[in-house]
């Protein structure tokens, strides 16, 4: 990661919200080894991507992102900044499981700077067959570090195929110039900082590419970028989860997909409370407010229905509906 040091009526939206996942869809065969980050040889200790300190088959393509499990923590009485949900870019959540990466995505536009990450796909792409392309996105606010009060946002943000590895080492590796051009980009700046926006395409491949890069391949020349909160510091940093390559033509890289599986509880918010009803087994539900802050908690062990009063000031709030690895989330203001 770029050391820039600090200075000076009723609307709900279903979604996948900060710290929360989408709904459940199963998709088979992935060609991304390790797509949520979750596989590490040891918990992160400090800001950066290096040995010891990255998910499992993951490298820095160009300067060093970062990665940041619940892990994480403190380490000889000094934050690490890479814990979860709190560290030194955001408050966060992950999409799934325990991890996700960040990376630094324009910054308005003083030096150009970027950071990529690649890795190796389990099998090369097989030419003429179609993919589905997706990885979730969220525009880190409210670090206790960096981004305190605000961060930016830009559209662009997305993957790449490669024949050929680009591994930086912070002294060796070849530059990455600007392709402006991306396999799957998100063509709208990513503003919610509550959610995980979900970033998705289809591809059809013109040649057996064996490695996935993420990142703005645009430069600022033709970014949108701009601030994306209280105050910006220049900044723009997005955290990364869920990446997702997978085969759609049947016979391509062994099989295709299958149609997508939603598991979803019933979740009702009215002016008096939240209901939510799962009938499978153990689940809780959370209410949090516009700035991560735990209004309410409620679990169950069993599983039926959850009920509970709604908050009483007024604002923004999110109900996180927890079922296992994947969290089912509606937002709502209180008038």
């Amino acid at each position: 990661m770029k050391l820039r040091w600090p200075g000076t009526g009723l609307g709900i939206v279903l979604g996948c919200l900060g710290f929360v996942a989408s709904p459940r869809c199963e998709a088979q065969n992935n060609l991304v080894p390790n797509p949520g980050f979750e596989l590490l040889d040891t918990c992160p200790y400090t800001i950066g991507f290096q040995d010891g300190d990255r998910p499992l088959y993951w490298r820095s393509w160009l300067n060093s992102g970062d990665y940041f499990h619940a892990c994480a923590g403190e380490l000889n009485s000094l934050d690490t900044l890479v814990d979860v949900p709190l560290n030194g870019w955001t408050y966060q959540y992950p999409w799934e499981g325990d991890a996700y990466i960040g990376t630094y995505a324009y910054d308005g536009g003083s030096d150009e700077y970027r950071e990529y990450v690649g890795v190796e796909l389990i099998e090369p792409l097989q030419v003429g067959c179609n993919y589905l392309l997706r990885f979730r996105l969220n525009p880190a606010y409210g670090g206790n570090y960096w981004l305190i009060n605000g961060g930016g946002a830009c559209n662009n943000m997305g993957m790449l195929f490669t024949m050929y590895s680009n591994e930086w080492t912070g002294t060796s590796g070849a530059p990455f110039p600007y392709r402006n051009f991306a396999h799957l980009r998100s063509a709208d700046p990513v503003v919610d900082t509550l959610a995980w926006t979900l970033v998705e395409g289809e591809f059809i491949a013109d040649s057996a590419y064996r490695f996935l890069v993420l990142g703005n391949f645009y430069p600022d020349s033709l970014t949108n970028g701009f601030a994306n909160g209280n105050s910006w510091t220049d900044i723009t940093y997005y955290l990364i989860d869920g990446v997702e390559v997978v085969p759609i033509t049947s016979g391509c890289n062994g099989v295709g997909i299958e149609d997508p599986v939603v598991e979803e509880p019933i979740l009702h918010w009215v002016r008096s409370g939240i209901s939510a009803h799962w009938p499978h087994g153990p689940f809780s539900v959370r209410i949090v407010d516009a700035i991560g802050r735990l209004v309410a908690e409620e679990r169950t062990s069993i599983g039926g229905t959850i009920e509970m009063a709604s908050p009483t000031a007024r604002g923004l709030y999110s109900v996180q509906v927890q079922i296992k690895e994947r969290s089912f989330v509606q937002k709502f203001v209180l008038p």
